[in-house]
C-alpha cells in the first residue's frame, strides 16, 4: 500500500511539473506575440530600437482608478548581459500604484523597454526595482505610450496596447517589477540563479529561442 501511495504522488507531481511547464510556456508564446505586434506597429522596414538594454512584457495589466491607482500583472523580462547578449527570460511580477487626476478600469498589454541598466540590476540581486511614468489614457479600447527621460529610476518607453475597459486621466504611476521565482522555476523545469539566466545557462527551449528571434529582430 505504502508502494501504490508513493507511486500515485510521483505521478500526481510530475503531471503538476508538466502542467506548469505547459503554462508558462504558453506565457512565453503570449508575450512573443506582443512583442512582435509592438515592433510591427512601431517599426518599418529594416529599423530597430537603438539602446536598449532590457525589456520587460506583461499582458493583461488590470488598472483601477478614482484618483488614486493600482495595477497588477505577471509577465517575463530579458536583459543584455555582458557578452552583449539577450538573456533567457525571468519571470515577473509588475505592481504599479499612482495618484493623479483619472477614474475608470482598464486592461493593457504593456511593454517596458529601459534604456539604463541602474534602472534594473537590482532585480537580479533580489530587491525591487522602480519605475516612474506619466500615463494618459482617454476613451474604451484605445492605449496611449508614454516616454521619460530619468534613466536612473525610469523605463524609457512605456507602451500600452490592446486596451480594453473605459479609463481617462493623467497621473504619476510608481511601477515595481519583481521576480516570480516559481513561474521561473517551472519553465525551466529546475532552479537556476537568476545570474545563471542572466547569461544563458539553461538549455534553450524553442520558445527561449523564438523571443530571441523577435527581440533580434527589432532591437539591435
Amino acid at each position: 500500500m505504502k508502494k501504490i501511495f508513493a507511486f500515485l504522488c510521483t505521478i500526481c507531481l510530475f503531471c503538476g511539473i508538466s502542467n506548469a511547464d505547459i503554462i508558462q510556456n504558453q506565457k512565453v508564446k503570449n508575450t512573443i506575440n506582443i512583442l512582435n505586434a509592438f515592433g510591427l506597429r512601431n517599426l518599418h522596414g529594416n529599423e530597430k530600437f537603438k539602446d536598449i538594454k532590457a525589456i520587460a512584457i506583461i499582458p493583461d495589466v488590470t488598472k483601477t482608478a478614482f484618483v488614486v491607482s493600482g495595477a497588477k500583472g505577471e509577465g517575463i523580462f530579458v536583459a543584455k548581459n555582458d557578452d552583449g547578449e539577450w538573456s533567457s527570460p525571468v519571470f515577473i511580477n509588475y505592481t504599479v500604484a499612482g495618484i493623479g487626476a483619472q477614474a475608470g478600469i482598464s486592461s493593457a498589454d504593456t511593454i517596458i523597454l529601459f534604456k539604463n541598466s541602474q534602472a534594473y540590476a537590482s532585480l537580479f540581486n533580489g530587491k525591487d526595482t522602480i519605475s516612474i511614468n506619466a500615463e494618459a489614457t482617454a476613451g474604451i479600447g484605445e492605449g496611449s505610450g508614454v516616454t521619460t527621460d530619468l534613466p536612473e529610476i525610469s523605463a524609457f518607453i512605456v507602451d500600452r496596447t490592446k486596451t480594453s475597459g473605459a479609463f481617462i486621466g493623467v497621473g504619476i504611476d510608481l511601477g515595481r517589477i519583481t521576480t516570480n521565482r516559481q513561474q521561473t522555476n517551472d519553465y525551466y523545469e529546475r532552479m537556476y540563479d537568476y545570474e545563471d539566466i542572466y547569461n544563458n545557462s539553461p538549455k534553450m527551449s524553442k520558445y527561449t529561442l523564438k523571443l530571441h528571434e523577435i527581440i533580434n529582430k527589432y532591437f539591435l
